[in-house]
């Protein structure tokens, strides 16, 4: 279950009060939200989300974005463990990308990821964000500190990197 998950947990609601969040992110109080699902299946393996500036952490405002990067949202996604090392998450971050942030106004997207979180992070830099310094210390929902990395996405004149537009045809 995604509440146990290593990466999820620490920050997320979910396994509090499932039908809640469930509800949060159907009306996306936050911001779009979109299940992740194959093609064939509808069911969901996980989810991509964007917080829409006056809803993102403070990780959009913190010391490694520039005030050119403003008005900064923050992308967020998670897949089941079953269905990592697919393909989903990058597809699913795309289409978020293409079809759903420009409507938004953002210049920019934050992507937060707790260090160590290495899929995570390669993910970040196949879609062209770029690390930035410093990181960021943030206590997690139980108070433990976490050490964040910080990639930035422009979005002004975004297109997917090759490694990307490829992956998405195959």
């Amino acid at each position: 279950m995604m509440a146990d998950d290593r990466f999820l947990a620490p920050w997320s609601t979910m396994a509090e009060d499932p039908e809640s969040w469930i509800r949060s992110e159907i009306a996306e109080e936050r911001g779009p939200s979109r299940a992740i699902c194959r093609d064939e299946d509808d069911r969901a393996l996980g989810r991509v989300a964007l917080r829409l500036p006056e809803f993102a952490s403070d990780a959009v405002r913190c010391e490694a974005i520039r005030a050119s990067d403003q008005p900064a949202g923050e992308l967020s996604y998670w897949l089941v463990p079953e269905a990592r090392g697919k393909g989903l998450a990058q597809a699913a971050v795309e289409v978020m990308l293409t079809t759903i942030v420009p409507a938004t106004g953002v210049r920019t997207v934050v992507l937060d990821i707790e260090a160590g979180n290495l899929a995570s992070m390669r993910l970040a830099e196949r879609l062209g964000a770029e690390r930035r310094a410093p990181a960021r210390t943030k206590p997690d929902r139980a108070g433990v500190p976490r050490t964040l990395v910080v990639y930035v996405l422009s979005l002004a004149g975004h297109t997917l990197p090759d490694q990307a537009r490829k992956s998405r045809r195959a």
